[in-house]
């Protein structure tokens, strides 16, 4: 997924600008709140510059001693106000910053929670990962230090600039010989560190990919002793993520001493003129108009600065906006919301591919009514997995139609769908917890005697109780706490508390024990009584007692019947049974 990767190094996008702005519109207080603090900060700015010449023009200058002790309580009082209110700035812009991040990071999130499953075969979860955290932070400094600030800056620079010209055109005009300079200095650093920016944000989305890659591959890391090997990777990738920094701090050490010389030589310019004609200016104005300047040249500064962070914000908001507005990968969430669900499946003519038209199913047909069982068998990338997949609605068929009770699985409300289709997997993710939290997964039906009626039913009540906490013992990422067996335990509970009016289990006794799989093949007995239960075992000896059983083989449907029917008729079903018996 290229996201942001068209404009980055054009200039300011401001459609996208105004899309940044919108956000705000549920914090309109805060906004107008930042903007008044804003103009506040402007209108107070030169009043100081203008108090310290009075106070030595009119006060120190004459030996006034009231009029100094007044003046100096005048800047003091000013002081005070400008502090209030910078704080009120700062807080205000920032808090407005944070509330619109954490509105845009829900509808990220939201948003990525709706997309179906070929939308993750496709991208990266660190890249992911990046757009939900990395590049919606980067969003709050538009607003924090980025739009309102450089606003803030121009109506002082402007105001600052008005007050000059009406006091002293001539000095005015001496002061702003450098001007261009600084000007060109500025340009020269935006440019400069919004690129190493660039690079940098796209070295943190590659970083972010790799270690979550390689974290959560690690096992495999260590067990073929690529751990150098990796680290090497990572070395050179982080390499470039500094590089990039380096860059960008170049510039930053260059350009603020080339801002104070030019400062400086401002200053000097004016002091110079006035030595040629002191008549045209008193002390009082010299060191208002050296403050004055630094009013001028400190936003100017700040501005090339504000400007990359503004974009930054803009380019990270692309991003953003390219994820959340395809929904081309959106779920369909369908409308037709019957009281439950039987579980009377058929598949007629169903084509399915993952990627284009490399198809996986080609030309699935078969039957299954409500109540009875079907064991799916056939070699390893025979389809099988792709069945249950399309049943749960995670992938959407290219051809065909698949019914359920009577309604194209497409129109079926998503959620009461997967509400009542139980799912046990061979490979059991469990969240970070506690064992109750991975059962009801916050679903309010299931309590807690329901719970234990579920572990009974299959012997695992034992095995949770003995465990620190019972119930409540902590689960920890991935459920790498427990043994395969034990997930594997705990996923059966949760399918079966869960009470759907469908069951699947897909390879879901490859991973445990022998003695274990005894326990589920009898607790699954009764689970599977009375309700639409589809099977997929490579061991053939699980599966002798499904209703059908449908053989698959390079994703065609080869063989349909029962284990007698399909043992007679001496095809690939039986030849499967018989490998797998002279096996054993």
């Amino acid at each position: 997924m290229s996201i942001g990767s068209k404009k980055e190094g054009a200039a300011f996008d401001f459609h996208l600008i105004g899309r940044i702005i919108k956000l705000a519109r549920p914090h309109r207080k805060l906004l107008m709140g930042a903007i008044v603090l804003v103009l506040m900060l402007t209108a107070l700015a030169p009043i100081r510059p203008y108090l310290i010449q009075l106070t030595i023009d009119q006060a120190i200058a004459e030996g006034d001693k009231e009029a100094i002790l007044y003046f100096s309580v005048l800047i003091f009082v000013h002081l005070v106000v400008h502090s209030f209110t910078l704080f009120g700035h700062t807080y205000v812009t920032n808090l407005l910053g944070q509330s619109v991040i954490k509105d845009l990071r829900m509808k990220v999130f939201q948003h990525i929670l709706s997309l179906n499953s070929s939308f993750f075969d496709k991208s990266k979860v660190g890249t992911l990962v990046t757009r939900s955290v990395s590049d919606v932070e980067t969003i709050s400094s538009f607003f924090s230090q980025g739009f309102i600030s450089i606003v803030g800056d121009l109506i002082q620079i402007i105001t600052v600039l008005t007050i000059m010209f009406a006091t002293s055109w001539e000095l005015t005009l001496v002061s702003l010989i450098v001007l261009p300079v600084l000007l060109i200095a500025s340009e020269i650093f935006r440019r400069g560190v919004r690129k190493s920016f660039q690079i940098v944000r796209q070295q943190v989305s590659k970083l972010n990919a790799f270690v979550q890659e390689q974290i959560v591959g690690m096992e495999v890391v260590q067990i073929f002793g690529k751990e150098e090997q990796e680290f090497e990777k990572f070395e050179q990738m982080n390499r470039k993520h500094r590089d990039a920094y380096k860059r960008s701090i170049f510039y930053y050490a260059v350009y603020f001493p080339v801002v104070d010389i030019l400062s400086s030589l401002a200053l000097g310019l004016i002091i110079w003129w006035v030595a040629g004609s002191p008549s045209i200016a008193s002390a009082g104005l010299i060191t208002a108009f050296y403050l004055y300047v630094q009013m001028i040249f400190r936003p100017i500064r700040f501005i090339a600065d504000r400007f990359n962070t503004m974009q930054m914000g803009v380019v990270a908001s692309e991003r953003i906006f390219e994820l959340i507005d395809d929904d081309s990968s959106k779920e369909d969430q369908g409308n037709v919301s019957p009281a439950e669900i039987k579980g009377d499946i058929s598949f007629d003519q169903v084509w399915f591919a993952y990627t284009d038209k490399n198809y996986v199913l080609k030309d699935i047909n078969f039957k299954l009514s409500a109540g009875k069982s079907m064991a799916i068998v056939g070699a390893t990338g025979a389809g099988k997995s792709s069945i249950i997949n399309l049943i749960t609605r995670l992938y959407t068929v290219q051809k065909g139609e698949i019914k359920i009770d009577g309604h194209n699985v497409n129109d079926l409300d998503v959620s009461l769908l997967r509400e009542q289709v139980g799912v046990v997997l061979q490979d059991v993710f469990l969240f970070t917890g506690s064992i109750a939290g991975n059962i009801t997964l916050k679903d309010q039906r299931i309590t807690k005697e329901r719970m234990n009626a579920a572990a009974e039913s299959i012997d695992a009540l034992d095995f949770i109780n003995k465990l620190d906490g019972g119930w409540d013992y902590k689960v920890m990422e991935r459920g790498s706490s427990l043994s395969v067996g034990e997930r594997q335990l705990i996923s059966f509970v949760r399918a079966m508390a869960a009470d759907p009016g469908v069951l699947i289990l897909d390879e879901a006794t490859s991973s445990v024990d022998f003695e274990t799989e005894e326990l589920i093949q009898k607790a699954t007995k009764k689970l599977m009584k009375g309700r639409t239960s589809i099977v997929i075992a490579h061991r053939l000896s699980t599966i002798r007692e499904a209703d059908t059983i449908l053989v698959l083989d390079k994703g065609r449907v080869v063989e349909q019947g029962s284990h007698e029917e399909l043992l007679q008729k001496e095809g690939a079903y039986h030849e499967l049974y018989q490998k797998q018996f002279e096996l054993a």
